[in-house]
């Protein structure tokens, strides 16, 4: 059953991110871009949430507008589990919940670049 949900996910995504590619490929040349993927901010921040075990398996993707509002993507990995978590963005604060350092740490790296 998870394998079914995680292979319509996987086709899904792919449609989507097909249909958006061919939207902004046939769009008319007199509109302009203000919603275009070039405005977004992306980072990826590799690091080791636990001390003693492993290396930078973990990571935090960061996904901000030019008004630094979007979502960061944060996925703990040690040898047993991996755990992802998704968190709202305003601001380059938290939207209404906590923000790990590192967490805090990769959205200042993707506001400065």
């Amino acid at each position: 059953m998870f394998l079914y949900l995680l292979t319509f996910l996987n086709l899904f995504w792919l449609a989507f991110i097909t249909y958006s590619l061919y939207r902004n490929k046939n769009k008319p040349k007199n509109q302009d871009n203000n919603n275009s993927l070039n405005k977004f901010k992306i980072n990826i921040l590799r690091f080791n949430p636990f001390e003693d075990v492993g290396g930078d398996q973990s990571f935090i993707l960061t996904l901000l507008d030019e008004n630094n509002n979007g979502a960061i993507l944060t996925s703990l990995h040690n040898r047993d589990i991996t755990r992802v978590y998704a968190k709202p963005i305003k601001n380059g604060e938290g939207n209404n919940i906590t923000l790990s350092k590192e967490e805090k740490l990769a959205i200042v790296k993707t506001i400065k670049g």
